[in-house]
């Protein structure tokens, strides 16, 4: 198997591309979709109004994986991101086992968020079958792919502006609520913060199930690191982006999560749709639901729209060190992956249609299973960060933002990683997932000392 020697961004044509906006927006497009808009039901239902304390640890997480990640990105720019920093400090196998599980994990969010999507479009148009409106989301989300990076880029920034923009009216609704200001309605208080079986209505065998998925919500975000071999000036644009996306993220899921369980019982908040309309609703806003439908929409379209940008660039990166058929690692004269992006789309389109040959709550296995592979993988980086510290001095990085509290705060990471997907078996939905992610472990193990090495696998 070969490494991809690169240490500068690997695209002839869209090296450069991505500035401290477009790489920040495309971090919250990948990570403000499905996640929190929909599968966060399934997660209050688990832990109560106790998911504002998942949501913390969660961003706690998310924040110091991230962190790591954007060090090793400074010290050495490429597509490849992780899986190649796995490769260099940890060995071959984990390299390959990191990028296939990132390019798998990404393919299951879409097909989670393709399905999401069909459902909320079907508010408009009842009568069309699922199996359409899915296809035609993909051929969207896979034309928008195949613009030049600048082009996606600004697509990109306007659909995220859009999202945190409802995220952050509903904060702002919540905090006029909570004051008593909200016409013709009284603050709630306190109640349906303790009231419904207290604030820990299942215990913390409730919460720890939780944890997944709530790291489910923050994992998108992983887009950054493909995203590096593209960024203008990584060296100080990664670390800066990587800070903004984190604390924007933090505020955001912590701000509507509050106001989502304030302001309504968590024991009412569906499992299968989005509770943000009900907290419309609750408000005397039912007549604009179409538009909030709409914005939806537009969270869980843009969420596809960035995996689909992170995926067929791991998918090239993995053609590139001789680890997946050699086509995949062509661009256009404009620098686009073409191949790698339509290979994706093709196992997107390919792993829906078989989602609809299976029970109703395929979405929280799947959605479990991206969860549970996402998660491995930040492990992976956890572990490849500290085999690079001790690697890697400092004085071969100056000037750069240094990760905070090594070694201490990267053995916390990892502890609360393992606990996450330890716990999800809890949770007998996210133990399907916790099988699911495990199996695509091993199979990638298994598939990396099967395939020849040496030489580029077989077109």
């Amino acid at each position: 198997m070969g490494v991809e020697n690169q240490t500068k961004p690997s695209q002839p044509k869209g090296q450069g591309e991505l500035n401290l906006l477009g790489l920040t927006m495309l971090g919250l497009g990948g990570a403000v979709g499905s996640g929190i808009f929909v599968a966060c039901g399934i997660a209050i239902n688990l832990a109560g109004p106790a998911i504002i304390l998942s949501f913390i640890i969660g961003g706690i997480i998310s924040s110091l994986v991230m962190l790591m990640l954007a060090e090793m990105s400074v010290h050495h720019p490429t597509s490849g991101s992780f899986s190649v920093y796995a490769g260099e400090y940890l060995g071959p196998t984990f390299g390959f086992i990191s990028g296939w599980m990132y390019w798998t994990a990404g393919i299951l969010t879409m097909a989670t968020e393709m399905v999401a999507a069909a459902l909320i479009i079907r508010y408009w148009l009842p009568s069309w079958p699922i199996w359409l409106i899915s296809l035609i989301v993909a051929l969207l989300i896979i034309g928008i792919s195949l613009l030049d990076v600048k082009a996606f880029a600004r697509i990109e920034e306007m659909m995220s502006f859009i999202k945190v923009g409802i995220l952050l009216v509903v904060i702002v609704m919540g905090v006029v609520v909570f004051a008593g200001l909200w016409p013709g309605l009284r603050s709630p208080g306190l109640t349906n913060y303790i009231g419904h079986g207290g604030f820990f209505p299942h215990g913390w065998q409730g919460v720890l199930p939780s944890l997944l998925l709530v790291l489910y919500t923050y994992a998108g975000e992983q887009v950054i690191g493909p995203a590096t071999g593209e960024t203008k000036s990584p060296v100080t644009t990664v670390p800066k982006a990587v800070i903004i996306i984190n604390f924007t993220l933090v505020i955001l899921y912590l701000g509507s999560m509050t106001t989502l369980v304030g302001i309504i019982p968590w024991n009412q908040i569906p499992q299968n749709a989005s509770g943000f309309v009900l907290v419309f609703k609750r408000l005397g806003m039912g007549a604009i639901t179409g538009v909030i439908n709409a914005v939806i929409l537009s969270a869980i379209l843009s969420a596809m729209n960035s995996n689909m940008y992170g995926v067929p660039r791991m998918l090239k990166s993995l053609a590139k060190r001789h680890e997946a058929p050699s086509r995949l690692a062509k661009d256009d004269r404009r620098g686009v992956p073409v191949a790698a992006v339509l290979t994706s789309g093709a196992f997107l389109l390919f792993v829906v249609g078989i989602s609809y040959l299976l029970p109703q709550t395929i979405f929280v296995y799947v959605a479990s299973a991206s969860g549970i592979t996402l998660v491995l993988n930040w492990i992976l980086i956890a572990v490849t960060h500290m085999r690079f510290r001790h690697r890697v001095k400092s004085s071969q990085n100056p000037g750069q933002v240094r990760y905070p509290g090594f070694p201490y705060t990267t053995i916390t990471a990892l502890v609360l990683l393992l606990v996450a997907v330890a716990t999800s078996a809890l949770s007998h939905n996210q133990l399907i997932g916790l099988i699911a992610g495990i199996a695509i472990l091993l199979l990638f193990a298994g598939l990396y000392y099967l395939l020849p090495k040496g030489k580029q696998l077989a077109d």
